[in-house]
């Protein structure tokens, strides 16, 4: 794979949903399914994905099964024990998942279905809010962020969930984002091949959660990865990888200054935030990973 245009893959998307301009989750279930092929079940948690599939609405070739916003994991583990008993092999079970539904309310049932070895890909959207219920705090909501629930800033760290799932013993963890395309779809097809669960924290910039025009929401994604505000990189049976160095970072304002929920932010505490992700950069590269405190 040297560039999505170079795939051949059928595509398994079509037009016709109501999802907002921009929507950069239906880009990275587009990709998923392109990096899969057609024999592939997608699992949806309640979200802002739920409106992708929703009657009349059908822009998807593939199964789609849509479960309440707490238990993608548990369907998962369901649809592997089914495809078992009927002996049908080689078919990727994805969840697709928001962060409220995977860092916050859905959690239990994804710590379990890791912890029974259910094989299965869950990718995280990560929008950092629950962004279909009117932009709240999640759990993967970065410090001093808005959102409704914390008009003057999030007080609190952002979880780190792709650690926490690291150490329950996934033979594969990643983050990825949508503005990086090949790097998401190589992990894809590395988690597909397996045998147990794995898990891909994708960041999503979202234009109407974050507060910027929708034409720029590839650009957004980039210089999240550019500044390190989000860096890429995986970690297959413990080993610790970046998958993608900036030469040199960029300044993490050019990232933060494109966005509302931002803006009240002083230039002390952009200084701040500055600060937090050069020593975690300076111990990524050393492959400090469980050292590094991430913003």
């Amino acid at each position: 794979m040297k560039s999505v245009a170079s795939l051949k893959n059928e595509s398994l998307t079509v037009g016709g949903s109501p999802l907002c301009a921009g929507c950069p989750a239906s880009l990275g279930l587009k990709l998923a399914l392109q990096a899969l092929g057609k024999n592939t079940i997608v699992i949806n948690a309640s979200g802002c994905m739920t409106l992708y599939v929703t009657y009349p609405y059908m822009p998807l070739k593939t199964p789609w099964i849509h479960l309440a916003i707490e238990n993608a994991a548990a369907g998962a583990s369901g649809i592997r024990a089914a495809l078992r008993e009927t002996g049908k092999k080689n078919i990727n079970v994805i969840c697709y998942a928001g962060d409220g539904a995977t860092y916050d309310i859905g959690f239990q049932s994804l710590s379990s279905a890791v912890e029974r070895g259910d094989k299965f890909i869950y990718i995280c959207y990560n929008n950092q809010s629950f962004s279909n219920t009117g932009v709240q705090k999640s759990g993967a909501t970065p410090e001093k962020a808005y959102t409704t629930t914390t008009p003057k800033g999030n007080p609190f760290k952002r979880k780190p969930l792709v650690k926490i799932m690291a150490a329950h013993g996934m033979p594969y963890t990643a983050t990825a984002c949508v503005s990086f395309p090949m790097d998401y779809m190589k992990k894809l097809r590395k988690a597909s091949k397996i045998n147990g669960p794995s898990f891909i924290d994708l960041l999503c910039p979202c234009p109407t959660g974050w507060g910027f025009h929708s034409s720029r929401m590839v650009e957004v994604g980039k210089l999240a990865v550019l500044t390190g505000a989000w860096p890429l990189y995986e970690i297959e049976n413990g080993k610790f990888k970046l998958t993608y160095t900036p030469a040199k970072l960029l300044p993490v304002e050019r990232y933060l200054s494109l966005q509302y929920r931002f803006k009240h932010l002083s230039k002390k505490e952009i200084n701040e935030i500055q600060r937090k992700i050069n020593e975690e950069w300076f111990l990524l590269e050393k492959g400090k990973y469980w050292e590094a405190e991430e913003y």
